[in-house]
Order: C-alpha cells, then sequence, then structure tokens
C-alpha cells in the first residue's frame, strides 16, 4: 500500500505500520515537505485554505513520525548508532 497525501490520520497510521522501505518513507516525507510548503508559498491555491494551520499541524506530526521511522530503519542497519537509553551508560 502506498502513501498518499490525501489518507486519514488512521490511514497513515496503517501505512506506517505495515514498515514501508526507506525509499517508501523517503518519498512520502518530500511530498509532505512539499505540500506543507506550498501552504505557505504566497500565491499558490493552498495558501488560500481556511485550513491551513490545521493542515501544517497534521503535515508536521506526520514527517515526525515519517523521520522517526526513517531514523529507526538507519539504526536497525548500522548506518546509524543506536540511541542511548536514559539512565543507561552510553
Amino acid at each position: 500500500m502506498s502513501y498518499t497525501l490525501a489518507t486519514s490520520d488512521l490511514a497513515f497510521e496503517n501505512w506506517l505500520s505495515q514498515s514501508p522501505t526507506e525509499d517508501e518513507l523517503r518519498s512520502a516525507y518530500l511530498d509532505l515537505e512539499a505540500r506543507r510548503a506550498d501552504l505557505w508559498t504566497a500565491g499558490h491555491i493552498d495558501s488560500f485554505r481556511r485550513d491551513r494551520y490545521e493542515l501544517d499541524g497534521r503535515y508536521v506530526r506526520r514527517l515526525v513520525r515519517i523521520k522517526r521511522a526513517l531514523a529507526d530503519l538507519w539504526t536497525v542497519s548500522g548506518q546509524i548508532p543506536s540511541l542511548p537509553i536514559a539512565g543507561q551508560p552510553a
């Protein structure tokens, strides 16, 4: 199942729970970043939306989740070291 921007929050969570590939995550991330930028680009049709603040918040929450999923993949693959757990020596 591929990610689309027009999905509900539940559909997004379902998509994310299916362990998308790194390429799918990066593609979704770039699409979301572009869509978020459109909200604040003067003259763009989306910059006239009344709900752009709510959409911006939704996009940011999804971007954070995608970044976390990418970081988890990169940790598993050894591209970045695992994060230390609070209270444990590094």
